[in-house]
């Protein structure tokens, strides 16, 4: 798929109202076929965003669908697949060519897609006269969240890319890579607007659809990989200290749906199926091998008595070989749905704020986050005479284990830490740095002479 993909605005806005009853209950209508109809009241405009989250969870995997944790979990040293694969071989092995297919469609035309699809509603809100201004503020909160969160993860895999803030195609077909300090400066932008446009009420049944929190959450990981320590600690602090999340202890339950941990979460569309590690993961039976099995590296990882080893791990035994697989989702079937995919949860927030603390030199403050997390998991807590190259040692520690096989969270934190090349040169064969960027999809630059294929590729 190219790059200037003609997106016919009205076909998806005609889309999302057919996908979405269960937010929206509104007949379509023929008549929903300019960017002018489907501005022109609350319901329709509400439509549009829900078609949105439509296209983040249609496909799977997809981005914000499970292809995060699949790939981004086989390209670090979380998961490994257990069956030979033209697919999952390439990440598996740091060995992606620039004509991976896979790379082309869901990580870089699919989330390029949902930009396009929050611009053009960014501008026809901007241009409405017909939405009322709370939902109007709400919407837009909404799509700049997800701008932001969708420009996050592009550059974090692939480095610099082009930042594309307009609806036009034409001239977004030919934009170069930017910087990735300056997408990080728009990223940045577009989660305070965030913060002051959306309420703090949930604007749906549960998470479903994102709050202020939300984006006071993302902004606090987003201050964490700019080495901010300060935004990041004020950011997750925010979010602690708001008394609306809490750690669930019950690890079995901590992903269930609108669990008090989950600070978002997508539900799949007309709400038909559950999370997309859940299918993936956990295989059909107890004497099937497991598509994708845990890692050696992050099975020693856990220390003797930690409960998520026994939480979050499934084991079968297949012809005498006893494969341990991610288990934090239990629901792998659609005949009951009890698990959507969650986005960002608390765990994470307390983890950015320890290691906000830890880099300020405020180790006790840094210890008694950690330590919240390693009690949840049963684990003896941390002496209060660590130096701060310990602290932070052990903040990545605790991520390794808490945060595994969960929207690549191990992958980026092996790269923004500096520990990739000591960490996967010895776990994996012929590992080289500059594996750590995707390539930029050839089919790209074939049709946008501008861009700049990353070094090596």
């Amino acid at each position: 798929m190219k790059l200037r993909l003609k997106i016919v605005f009205g076909l998806w806005v005609a889309f999302s109202i057919c996908a979405c009853k269960k937010f929206v209950s509104i007949s379509p209508s023929n008549q929903l076929i300019t960017s002018d109809a489907v501005f022109s009241n609350d319901n329709t405009a509400l439509s549009a965003v829900d078609g949105v989250y439509v296209q983040l969870r249609t496909a799977t995997p997809s981005m914000f669908n499970g292809g995060l944790s699949i790939y981004g979990g086989l390209s670090a040293d979380d998961i490994y697949n257990t069956s030979v694969s033209t697919n999952y071989d390439p990440f598996y092995q740091n060995l992606i060519p620039s004509t991976n297919g896979t790379i082309s469609g869901i990580f870089w035309s699919s989330p390029y897609n949902v930009i396009y699809r929050t611009n053009a509603i960014i501008d026809g809100l901007n241009n409405s006269n017909g939405v009322s201004s709370n939902v109007k503020n709400q919407l837009l909160g909404e799509v700049k969240l997800i701008r932001a969160l969708t420009y996050f993860y592009l550059i974090n895999l692939y480095g610099d890319v082009p930042l594309i803030l307009t609806k036009d195609y034409q001239v977004a077909s030919m934009l170069p890579r930017t910087p990735v300090t300056i997408v990080y400066k728009q990223i940045v932008s577009d989660l305070v607007n965030a913060q002051v446009l959306m309420g703090n009420a949930y604007p749906s049944q549960g998470k479903s659809r994102p709050n202020a929190m939300v984006a006071t959450a993302l902004l606090s990981r987003v201050y964490l990989y700019q080495k901010d320590w300060t935004n990041a600690l004020t950011q997750a602090s925010s979010v602690i200290n708001s008394n609306t999340y809490n750690l669930v202890n019950d690890l079995t339950k901590v992903f269930t749906i609108n669990s008090q941990e989950t600070i978002w979460e997508i539900a799949s569309p007309s709400e038909t199926r559950n999370s997309a590690e859940g299918s993936t993961f956990i295989p059909a039976t107890s004497t099937v091998k497991p598509a994708f099995a845990i890692n050696t590296f992050l099975l020693n990882s856990f220390e003797v008595g930690d409960k998520r080893k026994a939480s979050w791990l499934g084991s079968n035994t297949v012809s005498g070989t006893q494969y341990y697989f991610p288990s934090k989702f239990k629901n792998r079937t659609t005949t009951s749905i009890t698990e959507y995919d969650v986005v960002m949860r608390l765990a994470e927030q307390y983890l950015i704020r320890a290691e906000a603390e830890a880099n300020l030199n405020q180790l006790p403050q840094a210890i008694g986050d950690i330590n919240l997390i390693r009690t949840r998991a049963g684990l003896a807590p941390l002496a209060t005479s660590l130096s701060q190259s310990q602290v932070i040692s052990a903040v990545y520690q605790e991520r390794r284990v808490e945060l595994f096989a969960e929207w690549g969270h191990r992958w980026f934190d092996l790269k923004r830490s500096g520990l990739i090349d000591a960490v996967l040169s010895v776990e994996k064969n012929n590992w080289q740095a500059y594996k750590a960027l995707l390539p930029i999809p050839n089919q790209q630059i074939i049709y946008n002479s501008n861009l700049i294929q990353n070094p090596s590729y």
